[in-house]
């Protein structure tokens, strides 16, 4: 009856083994989706980061913050989307824009707003200023 208990046991823990590794490449796979459209460029005798980037039918555009060490962390963004003009590509149509500010208090990833659905083409601006004196990793992704 034992021997049959830990065969069990083993098949129960085989089987939540593979629905943990299979949950972990989904998330990997999910994460491995956005594509890095903008980094950050530090602006001179600053503690202020600057990134921008284009994003061509996106279904969500967000900003990667790492600050080093972990700090308060000030985040300014602004998205303009357009569509395209097959008469005249110089004037867009339908422009729209969104813009927010956000403070995070450590590495995290800051969802940017749409101004419509299912946009054509967006670019994304976004400003990270520190509280304090260190480094910044800022990326623009787009899924």
């Amino acid at each position: 009856m034992s021997e049959r208990l830990s065969r069990s046991a083993r098949l129960r823990t085989a089987q939540l083994s593979i629905a943990l590794v299979l949950a972990l490449v989904g998330a990997a796979g999910a994460a491995a989706t956005a594509k890095v459209i903008g980094h950050a460029v530090r602006l001179k005798g600053t503690n202020v980061w600057y990134a921008h980037g284009t994003a061509v039918a996106p279904r969500t555009i967000s900003a990667r913050v790492v600050p080093v060490p972990a700090q308060a962390v000030k985040v300014q963004w602004s998205v303009v989307c357009q569509k395209p003009n097959a008469e005249d590509p110089a004037y867009h149509l339908g422009v729209s824009s969104k813009s927010g500010q956000v403070s995070v208090h450590a590495a995290a990833t800051v969802k940017l707003a749409l101004p419509s659905a299912k946009p054509h083409t967006c670019i994304a601006s976004v400003y990270a200023t520190l509280a304090k004196g260190g480094s910044l990793t800022l990326r623009l992704l787009q899924t």
